[in-house]
């Protein structure tokens, strides 16, 4: 996203939070395909991210009262968008903990022979992407897609590493693998 892109829609969820609903087009326009590419990101099943940027949109506008309008509203909503993956990630290892079935959450097809030989190719890609991180890139890494200890850092100085350690897995995995993003 440009930066006259983003500055139009940081002014425009500020007109919304402040009622303005003429101001809905552009911010669901320009947010709606930066949170489902965020969110496929995340997660390996396309139905799944779907379903879980559907829920970050749909927070993002009923929340869209309190946006703090010091901040960017693509990282705001982002936010919102990794604690909704995060919500699912939860449910789902507590379901396992229960003892249902993770197949009971996604979708049958997930357990096909082919969707497991993918799921497999791209679990060893992306740890081969990881390895090539710097330690502390890493860590940030790791912290927040499990949800383990965060390094002592400051909310804003962990957005930054872990936005600066995603920037740097991205051309790791292009310089690997190719870009086959169809845009």
């Amino acid at each position: 996203m440009d930066e006259v892109t983003r500055g139009l829609l940081n002014r425009s969820m500020a007109a919304l939070a402040d009622g303005d609903r003429s101001a809905f087009d552009v911010v669901y326009g320009n947010l709606w395909p930066v949170l489902t590419r965020f969110v496929a990101a995340l997660s390996a099943d396309p139905m799944i991210a779907e379903d879980i940027a559907q829920q970050s949109m749909l927070k993002v506008l009923t929340r869209v009262s309190t946006f703090d309008r010091s901040m960017d509203a693509v990282t705001w909503s982002m936010a919102i968008a990794l604690n909704e993956y995060r919500s699912y990630r939860r449910k789902l290892s507590n379901r396992a903990i229960d003892g249902c079935e993770r197949s009971q959450a996604e979708p049958s097809e997930a357990n096909t022979p082919e969707a497991i030989a993918i799921r497999t190719d791209l679990t060893t890609a992306a740890r081969a992407v990881l390895t090539e991180l710097r330690p502390q890139d890493l860590e940030v890494v790791v912290a927040s897609i499990y949800e383990a200890q965060r390094p002592r850092l400051t909310a804003a100085a962990f957005r930054k590493r872990l936005q600066r350690a995603l920037a740097a897995s991205r051309l790791i995995w292009k310089k690997r693998y190719g870009d086959d993003r169809t845009s």
